[in-house]
């Protein structure tokens, strides 16, 4: 069952939150998983962050655009 961008947004937060105050416990909504150590929640994040820009919703990335003087 593929996620939509709200639920990986909301996974997202609240395993950031969980990573944030040390827990290893995290519930889902009417699901709860408990992680090994926070290595593990930290590559789930990262998993989870993939998803989010594949399906067009992380941050933009930045641009750089250089401005010189014509003649210089």
């Amino acid at each position: 069952m593929a996620l939509t961008l709200t639920q990986l947004e909301e996974m997202h937060d609240t395993l950031l939150t969980a990573i944030g105050s040390g827990s290893l416990r995290v519930e889902f909504g009417e699901r709860s998983l408990t992680y090994r150590s926070i290595q593990e929640m930290q590559s789930a994040l990262v998993t989870i962050e993939r998803e989010i820009e594949a399906l067009g919703g992380g941050p933009e990335r930045p641009r750089q655009i250089v401005i010189t003087p014509k003649g210089v």
